[in-house]
């Protein structure tokens, strides 16, 4: 299960790890965990869920796009949409949808951005 925190970050922790949780980037939890986790911290992490379901989830991805007034940034997928996909912008640290056209390959991502 992918969740995220929503407060202020945290460090959870359990007898065979832990993990370090911060605003704005998911983390894949086994869902045992992840259902003990979202018991203890209510309103302190939330369950990330793709808003529709499509052929590449990119939900708790990475991304990177060109952005027209800002250049390449990057940023973890929050939801993925059909057209675009939902982020925490790194610049402003407010929730934005990035058009698909403008998300590029990189080492880290499954998109290339075709500029024929």
């Amino acid at each position: 299960m992918i969740i995220e925190c929503i407060g202020s970050p945290f460090t959870y922790r359990w007898p065979d790890g832990e993990v370090h949780l911060s605003r704005g980037r998911p983390v894949d939890l086994p869902d045992d965990r992840a259902a003990r986790l979202l018991a203890k911290a209510p309103g302190r992490v939330r369950v990330v869920k793709a808003a529709t379901r499509s052929a590449s989830q990119l939900t708790g991805q990475i991304v990177t796009w060109d952005s027209p007034l800002f250049g390449l940034l990057s940023a973890t997928v929050h939801e993925d949409f059909q057209h675009g996909v939902k982020v925490i912008h790194p610049l402003t640290d407010l929730p934005c949808v990035i058009p698909r056209t403008w998300l590029c390959f990189t080492a880290f991502t499954a998109f290339r951005r075709d500029k024929s």
